[in-house]
């Protein structure tokens, strides 16, 4: 009996005849999951993105032996992807640059769980292989570089080799760091592009890499000089200097950071880099997904992958911190990458997929248009990542996947109640998928997460909705059912603390600092004031 991979239903549950006309009747208004699962039916579905129309064409096109089944569906699955597909950067999820100290040590622990799944000949190292276009690290401090696992053993380079290829602020600073001066880490910057293009010229860093992946991430910190400083200063380059500026809609890019907490230990000059340089990298990225240490401390141990050797790389007070993230990062890869993994029927990722820009675009248009901003910020992305052992879920297990997610295991600090709304996906071996998948087609798990005690649809005013979007996959080598999350513009509480202290200082210091922010708080108030569902249209 043949089960639709998009909606797993069968097809005694379909409306329609065949699966061609289940794809074109059920699924026309999602052409992305019909080309990424169906990519050997798409071009006799779709023309131009449009539906076609069949007519009386024959639904029983046979396979290279001349065998079809009752619906007209090849008795293969379809042929493993090519290795050269799998080698090339196009089409692939992400291009990553770990920035600053930060952003290196989250870079090794991304690459460190790559390493170990291919090691261990796990099927999921398929993930990465098929989501990661390619990497790059970027710091102002040579000593940092030289600790990583990416210029020890990725790279075999020595401090020689790193200087060209991975220093920001190249023979214009003394490779020490930029001690949490964000005005500092955008000077040296400016400095690298004065005489050239280091993308093209000298890191170690493909630019048609780049222009060829889905999207590009930043993984960096906000409370350093060279991850707040540096960081938005290099957005702005690629979006100058490397993307292509033909398009009418521009390449992705996001901005994974990690935020200090509320009542975060290093005080104010933290809060006041952080709200500088999520301010200023919310004018040229499109979403930023903000990592709170203290969330990601208390989030439980059933989201924290397996990677070995991120102790030797990670300084010890970061290796458990650093874990959850890769994980909620490594789910976010998968939920496009069925567009290049084999569809051998053994391992095939199968379901709705979603690109990137489907994370954030759905949002951008609730924004106000009556208030006059400097520019259109960045959408806030709170991260949640929720996991069930349960071997069959039913609606109370469900609801206790969503509990667990929104509230145990929330990577930073919010509350779901004042989202926007979000984007979710479910995902799970088959034998799981097939008791969730009715919850999803049927809406219930919407609801679910839309219900008083989650992100309570209902409290809302004005025309505008809150809107939940639910994909759902199959992952055949996992164990268990999870739910990855990203809610859109809720209040944070780490957020608010550093905008309030920024503001106070500004308004009532008499320093460098404080005028250092005077001269730029124009760009800060954009994004902080589009936080809480009070600020939607």
């Amino acid at each position: 009996m043949t089960k639709c991979r998009i909606c797993f239903q069968t097809e005694t549950e379909w409306d329609e005849d065949n699966l061609d006309e289940h794809l074109l009747g059920s699924h026309a208004a999602d052409e992305t999951s019909v080309r990424a699962v169906y990519s050997d039916r798409y071009d006799r579905l779709f023309e131009d993105g449009e539906p076609t129309d069949l007519g009386d064409e024959d639904d029983s096109e046979p396979d290279d032996s001349g065998q079809v089944d009752q619906i007209g569906t090849s008795m293969d699955d379809g042929p493993a992807v090519d290795d050269d597909l799998l080698d090339s950067a196009y089409g692939k999820k992400w291009y990553m640059i770990g920035v600053g100290g930060a952003g290196n040590n989250i870079m090794d622990a991304i690459l460190l769980r790559k390493h170990t799944l291919e090691k261990n000949n796990e099927d999921r190292a398929m993930v990465w292989r098929g989501g990661l276009a390619g990497y790059g690290m970027l710091n102002t401090n040579i000593a940092e570089l030289e600790q990583t696992y990416y210029a020890q053993e990725l790279k075999q380079y020595s401090r020689n080799d790193l200087l060209p290829n991975a220093i920001i602020g190249f023979g214009v600073q003394d490779y020490s760091g930029m001690g949490r001066r964000w005005d500092l880490g955008e000077k040296v910057v400016q400095a690298d592009f004065e005489d050239g293009n280091p993308f093209r010229d000298r890191w170690d860093m493909d630019p048609q890499d780049i222009r060829d992946a889905q999207a590009l991430m930043f993984v960096h910190s906000v409370t350093k000089g060279t991850g707040c400083g540096s960081t938005p200063a290099l957005a702005e380059r690629v979006r100058e200097e490397v993307l292509s500026d033909d398009y009418v809609i521009d390449k992705a890019l996001l901005s994974s950071v990690v935020i200090p907490s509320a009542e975060d230990k290093f005080g104010g000059r933290a809060r006041t880099n952080g709200a500088v340089g999520l301010a200023r990298i919310s004018q040229t990225a499109d979403a930023v997904i903000p990592f709170n240490n203290e969330r990601l401390q208390d989030v439980q141990g059933d989201v924290k992958p397996r990677i070995d050797g991120i102790e030797k790389y990670n300084p010890p007070q970061y290796t458990e911190l650093n874990k959850p993230l890769v994980a909620y990062l490594e789910a976010f890869t998968m939920s496009s990458t069925p567009q290049i993994v084999d569809q051998d029927a053994t391992m095939s990722i199968q379901g709705e997929v979603f690109d990137v820009s489907d994370s954030f675009r759905p949002v951008e248009d609730k924004y106000p248009l009556d208030i006059d901003r400097e520019y259109n910020p960045a959408v806030v992305l709170a991260p949640v990542l929720g996991r069930s052992r349960d071997a069959r879920l039913d609606k109370s297990g469900l609801e206790i996947l969503v509990r667990n997610a929104l509230f145990h295991n929330k990577l930073s600090d919010f509350d779901p109640t004042t989202a926007w709304g979000g984007t979710f996906l479910v995902y799970g071996p088959e034998e799981k998928m097939e008791h969730v998948s009715p919850y999803v087609n049927d809406n219930t798990l919407r609801e679910i997460i839309g219900g008083e005690e989650f992100l309570n649809v209902d409290d809302v005013s004005g025309a505008e909705s809150i809107d939940i979007h639910v994909s759902q996959m199959v992952i055949p080598y996992l164990d268990d059912v999870y739910l990855w999350g990203a809610l859109w513009n809720p209040r944070m509480p780490s957020l608010e603390a550093m905008y309030d202290h920024a503001k106070q200082l500004k308004e009532e210091g008499n320093s460098r600092q404080a005028e250092s922010l005077r001269d730029i708080w124009h760009l800060v108030d954009p994004l902080f004031s589009c936080l809480g569902r009070e600020n939607m249209a």
